[in-house]
């Protein structure tokens, strides 16, 4: 959260568009947690594999927000450094507190 933070101040002050990825972050453990909860354990079934593929498009459009943003010149190539930063520290954070059980899709709820 620190180098989102540095991201709307630093380069340019009073931009925050970096923050439009904190709404990623909320809603890509959102499909997971249903599907975890609507399916008995170690069962692969349809639900859990697109579950697992509305996660993956909202991770993929966290990242390539900030790149499309500044490649339009709305941030700053710092901003976009910085809040690309941001993601890698969140979402190998989220990975490592889900695959910390032997379970297949981790123990995420």
């Amino acid at each position: 959260m620190t180098f989102l933070i540095l991201a709307c101040a630093v380069p340019t002050p009073k931009i925050f568009y970096p923050f439009f990825v904190l709404l990623f972050y909320a809603l890509s453990v959102l499909p997971v947690f249903i599907a975890k909860r609507t399916t008995p354990v170690n069962e692969t079934n349809p639900k859990t594999e697109f579950a697992l593929f509305l996660t993956a498009g909202m991770v993929l459009s966290a990242f390539a927000l900030p790149i499309v943003l500044a490649h339009s010149a709305v941030i700053t190539w710092t901003a976009c450094t910085l809040t690309l930063i941001s993601n890698i520290i969140n979402y190998v954070t989220i990975f490592g507190y889900t695959m910390r059980d032997e379970e297949p899709y981790g123990s995420m709820f």
